[in-house]
């Protein structure tokens, strides 16, 4: 899992194979295929761990409040660089979307919070289509701000 993170910095998670990840955690394959069906299986696992451990240091009333700034502070295993670039790769947008809803799901039933998780999605969608987007770590600050007043920024105002 620790190869792989480290693996996800530089290769898209569209383009990485297991034989890359196996080869350079200098492990065998079949030794991989003995933990995880496949590269989807790893990256969910990894992934749901690290949410699931991240959203338990959260205080959800500020998490409501401030998400990106929340997200952009949190201390991952890897550096939030990484999220960024992988967020640039459709098939991990997906994937991570879909488990973020499920962990979120399961940690809490507040309709109204997991609405909001559309919103961030939409805001995510957003920035996207930039010529330039954002980073989370930069654009942290304007991400919570469309969040709150639900709405885009004017594009005179928002200028890099």
């Amino acid at each position: 899992m620790e190869t792989t993170a480290g693996l996800l910095t530089t290769v898209p998670f569209s383009k990485l194979t297991v034989k890359q990840i196996c080869e350079a955690a200098n492990i065998n394959r079949n030794t991989f295929y003995r933990h995880f069906v496949d590269k989807f299986a790893l990256l969910e696992f990894m992934l749901t761990e690290a949410i699931t451990r991240l959203f338990a240091q959260v205080d959800l009333a500020d998490f409501r409040v401030h998400p990106f700034q929340i997200i952009a502070a949190m201390e991952f295993s890897t550096p939030m660089s990484a999220l960024d670039f992988q967020l640039d790769d459709s098939l991990f947008q997906d994937i991570f979307d879909s488990l973020i809803f499920k962990v979120l799901r399961q940690l809490t039933d507040d309709q109204e919070f997991i609405w909001s998780l559309g919103n961030m999605y939409i805001i995510r969608l957003w920035n996207h289509n930039l010529e330039k987007p954002y980073t989370l770590h930069e654009g942290y600050p304007i991400f919570d701000r469309m969040f709150n007043e639900r709405k885009f920024p004017d594009s005179d105002v928002e200028s890099r």
